[in-house]
């Protein structure tokens, strides 16, 4: 090489070996435990997302499915219990009328977007549950028909998606990442309890929505057991929106907000609860000394607007 000159990489010849030091651990070398480490907003912003993706799917996929099974049964798409479904899910743009409905793919589509954003955070089963979901669903869209085969389409994928539901239970490590995706879903179920209850529980619904509402919150055999009567406005408010035992009521979801929350950094500035729990915790309040008959449809509309300010708070707080 001439004076003044460069290369981009020169090679030195050695004599004997070179040593290769390195930064890794050796196996000879204590293990040192690395903490989680914080969670990019982000990161918590997709999951708690994907949380109420999947819930809202899920949630649809009850109603969808409790419209064909009554299609099946009657003389066609007039019956009252019907058309009070398909006017509830029209405003989610859900048409239950179609066998598989476009708008069930729009929402698993939005929850893989959030999921492929935070994949590092997932075991390899989680993802291809999700991605297994996703191929059952284009595929049945193609062959399903309205009636019995379409409530068959949608048990089938009630139990794929409430596959990776627990998958997550019981494999996601429980860092803060897991916390926002819990909490998601249960602030989109309670909210969708909620909106479910004010409709089918309503003066004016015809008769068999207290049976469609205990049917979709999958507490049949709860109601059964626990009144031991058919089903009535009082008792399907009560369980539905009252019992703190019932992983499908209300107050029991608002009660995992409070449990969730309470694992999350700053949530007690001070020693005093901050403003996500101060939100949390009047509606905890109000659930817990609630009478049913005193529930009205206006009510519910209160209480979800109670949600909406906890979903706002949690935002504020984590997710921007």
């Amino acid at each position: 090489m001439q004076r003044g000159g460069s290369v981009a990489d020169v090679w030195i010849a050695s004599d004997g070996p070179v040593p290769q030091p390195t930064l890794t651990p050796t196996d000879d070398q204590p293990y040192r435990r690395i903490t989680s480490g914080t969670l990019p907003s982000r990161g918590a912003d997709n999951l708690y997302w994907l949380g109420r993706y999947l819930e809202r799917a899920e949630d649809l996929i009850r109603l969808v499915r409790a419209y064909h099974l009554r299609l099946a049964t009657t003389d066609g798409p007039d019956d009252p219990r019907l058309r009070t479904i398909q006017a509830y899910l029209a405003p989610f743009g859900v048409d239950p009328t179609e066998a598989m409905p476009a708008a069930l793919l729009d929402r698993l589509a939005a929850a893989q977007t959030c999921a492929s954003k935070v994949r590092d955070r997932f075991s390899t089963d989680g993802w291809l549950a999700l991605k297994d979901l996703d191929k059952t669903m284009r595929a049945m869209r193609e062959t399903a028909t309205p009636g019995d085969d379409a409530a068959r389409a949608m048990s089938v994928l009630l139990r794929k998606i409430t596959g990776f539901a627990g998958l997550v239970h019981e494999n996601m490590y429980r860092f803060a990442g897991w916390r926002f995706l819990s909490l998601g879903r249960a602030i989109e179920r309670a909210d969708g309890l909620l909106a479910m209850l004010a409709t089918f529980t309503d003066s004016k619904a015809p008769a068999g929505c207290f049976d469609i509402a205990v049917e979709v919150a999958d507490s049949v055999m709860t109601h059964q057991r626990r009144y031991r009567i058919n089903t009535n406005r009082d008792t399907v408010v009560d369980l539905l929106a009252l019992d703190a035992d019932n992983p499908r009521a209300v107050l029991f979801q608002v009660n995992e907000m409070k449990r969730l929350v309470e694992g999350l950094p700053d949530i007690m500035p001070d020693g005093r609860p901050g403003p996500l729990l101060r939100a949390i915790l009047p509606l905890k309040t109000r659930l817990e000394v609630a009478d049913p008959i005193a529930i009205t449809p206006a009510v519910f509309g209160e209480l979800r607007g109670d949600l909406a300010a906890i979903s706002e708070q949690v935002s504020a707080a984590y997710l921007r």
